[in-house]
């Protein structure tokens, strides 16, 4: 069935949860600031167009419309980037590369300029015309790919390209997702991919869309077995805490609360345990460690850290500010 897309302002981004940046200082907003601001300082690799980068970039937007604040560093590296995605010709449709699209979407909030889209939007509508639905091989992909889709379905009324990706997305979970445990495959980590990037499709689509139903009902299931994966000491991780699977599901317990397909009272303390866990992940400077390499059964350890991972922090912070008093 064919579900149309209501006309919905989207202002430029989904993940905003405050309706303006405000520069309010508030001790969430003031780790978001000394994070991003380790990260460009002391990251590593910070000029390629990757999809690390790009999933910093898109926290790094994030923390710019909620605090107001910004290290200006988002929009060089998209130019630097020539707008394009980093694609492999033998494989022009792999997830990973549209993830700089999600960057270049969000950062189109404030560089509306048509050139800033176009290499995605022609990336996604070529895919969709394919009509293959198996590209997403792995859980990790609804954060890759299934964020640039329905952002520019909507902001483009594009109903084919909103119904192609709402297809790979159950192509994806017919063969990757246990209905009974509510878990997708391989480990933690790859549950944290996969409930980020539900949560940042859901907030994009309209609350009567029933397409956003289903991302919210598979959030939903997942994360009621997430919340008893929490580790007693805040962390979520496959092989010891890791700070990048425990920031995406914060921020998708977060973003569930905020908007009405998480139950607060059942779900508020394991995200403000899984933040007070991040906290402890950052070094004197804001730098943030405990990262596990991405699909890795390796244990992190303090010195690790990574962009993708940073990115994520941001976009919790973000949506733990409309659920701390003061902020």
């Amino acid at each position: 069935m064919r579900t149309p897309i209501f006309v919905v302002a989207l202002a430029g981004s989904l993940l905003i949860a405050p309706a303006a940046a405000q520069a309010v200082p508030c001790a969430v907003t003031d780790t978001m600031i000394k994070a991003s601001a380790a990260w460009v300082t002391k990251g590593t690799d910070l000029k390629a167009n990757s999809w690390s980068n790009a999933n910093f970039h898109v926290g790094n937007i994030a923390q710019v419309r909620t605090t107001g604040i910004s290290n200006h560093k988002t929009w060089p590296w998209v130019k630097a980037n020539n707008f394009l995605l980093p694609l492999d010709p033998a494989n022009p449709y792999a997830p990973d590369p549209q993830s700089s699209g999600e960057a270049y979407l969000a950062v189109s909030f404030f560089h509306p300029e048509p050139e800033v889209l176009q290499p995605l939007r022609d990336n996604l509508r070529a895919q969709a015309k394919s009509g293959r639905t198996d590209y997403w091989k792995s859980p990790d992909a609804l954060t890759m790919s299934l964020p640039s889709f329905t952002e520019v379905a909507v902001r483009d009324l594009d109903q084919d390209l909103l119904d192609y990706s709402y297809r790979s997305y159950r192509s994806l979970k017919k063969r990757t997702f246990n209905e009974a445990t509510g878990l997708w495959s391989l480990n933690v980590q790859t549950n944290a991919w996969a409930v980020q990037g539900l949560a940042k499709a859901m907030l994009m689509l309209p609350k009567d869309n029933p397409y956003r139903a289903d991302y919210a009902k598979t959030l939903r299931k997942s994360a009621q077995t997430l919340k008893h994966l929490q580790r007693h000491d805040g962390f979520w991780g496959a092989t010891g805490k890791d700070s990048a699977a425990t920031a995406m599901i914060t921020y998708a317990f977060a973003a569930g609360i905020n908007a009405g397909v998480l139950d607060r009272d059942t779900y508020l303390s394991h995200v403000q345990k899984g933040w007070q866990a991040l906290q402890t992940a950052l070094d004197a400077d804001g730098l943030l460690g405990w990262t596990a390499a991405r699909n890795s059964w390796k244990p992190a350890s303090a010195g690790d850290s990574a962009g993708f991972a940073v990115g994520s922090f941001l976009l919790a912070g973000q949506q733990l500010v409309p659920l701390t008093p003061g902020c």
